[in-house]
């Protein structure tokens, strides 16, 4: 069978390398690279071109949403899955709108992520239960996805991105410093998403974000 080439972008060291020992349990995978951080991870997704990108969702540096978008252009036969903790509705919602292959939680057992990764390769989508029910519903009528008039939801993807960074407490320059964006861009992002949120202070963004579940409290 041919060969299925992995790189693994989680910010906690004992993550990668536990997930990188069981992966390669399997003789058909072999992990070519790690990072922990969006930056590095896209420099080696770009570098090692894999077939399968594992990625979390909370680093440092580029969010994997970001890291996504941006690999996907240059890496078309890279698949992308997401390895994480956090599934709360938006980035559920912002993943989906990426097209990934799959969402998986960080307390499956290990094998579920092989099989993962097989699946991805297959061109097939593969999400945890608690993943799927939220894809399924939200209160068993509304589709996740329907058209809604939250504030959020009017957002631009990227929005959202400089939503999170400004959130976790960077400055202007260092989220357009990782999103690859000039200041002056990231400046109007921000403008743009105060003015759509009716919210006029960054620590009002702040609480904002943590309400809906975009950055841990």
């Amino acid at each position: 069978m041919k060969q299925i080439r992995v790189v693994l972008v989680d910010d906690h060291q004992v993550l990668r390398d536990a997930m990188t020992l069981v992966l390669q349990t399997d003789p058909v995978v072999k992990v070519v690279g790690t990072a922990s951080n969006g930056n590095d991870g896209l420099d080696v997704l770009l570098r090692e071109r894999p077939d399968v990108a594992l990625l979390d969702i909370q680093m440092p540096g580029r969010s994997c949403f970001d890291v996504i978008s941006t690999a996907r252009n240059l890496l078309e036969n890279t698949r992308f899955l997401l390895l994480s903790g956090f599934f709360n509705d938006q980035y559920i919602q912002m993943a989906m709108k990426l097209k990934i292959a799959g969402y998986v939680t960080k307390d499956e057992p290990a094998h579920k992520v092989l099989e993962a990764v097989h699946l991805a390769v297959q061109g097939k989508q593969i999400f945890s239960q608690a993943i799927s029910e939220r894809l399924t519903t939200v209160d068993k009528s509304k589709n996740l996805f329907a058209e809604v008039t939250v504030p959020l939801e009017t957002l631009s993807m990227r929005e959202k991105e400089v939503l999170i960074h400004l959130a976790r407490g960077a400055s202007i320059k260092e989220v357009a410093a990782m999103l690859n964006l000039s200041a002056k861009t990231v400046d109007n992002h921000t403008q743009r998403l105060m003015a759509k949120l009716d919210i006029h202070s960054r620590a009002d963004l702040v609480r904002f974000a943590i309400r809906e579940g975009l950055v841990p409290a």
